[in-house]
């Protein structure tokens, strides 16, 4: 039951409530800081155009590894990925048809040498019968065209012994260079034959970069021009030369090979993927100092000042970068004015001491 006197003071509350309800609150202030920092006022400069594209490490010196004679395999050494030096043994064939033939021919030999001292000592012994009247000077020719003959025979013999005996070594396969077996095409017990091969090697000591370029890039480049490499796992960007250019361009993609001689550095193998940076021209970019550029939220932004030297902080996208610049492909403008050394401890609407000023 509600009484005059209840009524009334609900009616305080109420008011009370509404009174509140309208008050504003209190704004809440922020302090911002002062900082004296160095400034620039950005302006754009000359850069090179790079024209990037993808690429592989190769051997420039791959070799083909065969025998020179037919037969079997019997030990094979080396497996895909073995370091090898030079004069190092590779295989093995089978040489028991090899020394059977040396054998042979060793018998033909023999064989014609005996013939031959016998054929000697018949000469001698027919001349002095011939000066003697005994014989006629009709056998005397016979027998020294004998002796002729027989010596052919024993300078042909020993000719196959020879060439029997050469065999020999090719039945035991080194290798030519110091490098690094890449392929393997046969194991023990295949046969082998020349022209065959049973071996890749790729020798290690010159390494070149192989890529494609367009059609439309090809006249920017040439065979010295130094170009810049950044290749997966080495230990640091290169820096290789243009070694040979290949004025025969695929029909259908319109690209041109190209090979760039790679500078000796430990840690680099065939078969490496990496990127060639060709400098093609130059054009006007607009770079900031690294250390103006900081990191939020995985995102890159600078701070830049407004007329009254407050700083505002803005979003960027790096393009290229070096050890102290950084190309901005987009968020700053020419004439701008930004802080150099941006540091986690500035806010939005600091004010900056400008430290220095100079266009860059």
């Amino acid at each position: 039951m509600f009484t005059p006197r209840s009524t009334l003071i609900s009616l305080i509350i109420v008011s009370s409530a509404l009174l509140a309800c309208n008050e504003k609150p209190a704004e809440l202030s922020r302090t911002t800081k002062e900082w004296t920092r160095p400034v620039i006022t950005l302006i754009e400069t000359p850069l090179a155009n790079e024209y990037t594209v993808i690429g592989s490490v190769i051997s420039d010196q791959r070799i083909d590894i065969s025998s020179k004679i037919i037969g079997y395999i019997k030990t094979l050494t080396v497996r895909e990925g073995d370091l090898v030096k030079r004069g190092q043994l590779l295989l093995n064939l089978d040489d028991v048809g090899i020394e059977n033939a040396i054998l042979q021919a060793q018998a033909g030999v023999d064989s014609a040498s005996a013939l031959t001292k016998d054929l000697s000592s018949d000469v001698q012994r027919f001349n002095k019968l011939f000066q003697e009247g005994s014989i006629s000077e009709v056998k005397l020719r016979k027998t020294r065209l004998q002796y002729n003959t027989a010596q052919e025979g024993l300078a042909s013999a020993r000719a196959a012994l020879a060439t029997a005996q050469s065999q020999r070594q090719y039945s035991h396969i080194e290798s030519p260079a110091d490098g690094i077996i890449s392929a393997r095409y046969k194991q023990a017990g295949d046969l082998a034959s020349p022209g065959t091969p049973l071996l890749t090697l790729e020798s290690r000591d010159q390494l070149l970069f192989e890529t494609y370029v367009a059609e439309s890039q090809l006249s920017h480049i040439d065979v010295g021009d130094t170009v810049g490499l950044t290749i997966d796992n080495a230990p640091e960007d290169l820096i290789g030369t243009v070694a040979q250019i290949v004025h025969a361009g695929d029909p259908v993609s319109r690209t041109y090979k190209i090979k760039i001689k790679l500078p000796k550095v430990i840690g680099l193998y065939s078969g490496m993927f990496g990127r060639a940076h060709f400098k093609v021209g130059e054009a006007l970019n607009l770079t900031i100092p690294r250390s103006a550029i900081i990191e939020k939220g995985g995102l890159d932004g600078v701070y830049v000042l407004d007329e009254n030297n407050r700083i505002h902080f803005r979003w960027v996208r790096p393009k290229r970068q070096w050890s102290e610049r950084v190309e901005i492909a987009a968020g700053l403008k020419i004439g701008e004015r930004i802080v150099v050394t941006a540091s986690a401890g500035l806010s939005e609407e600091d004010l900056i001491i400008v430290e220095g000023a100079n266009g860059e």
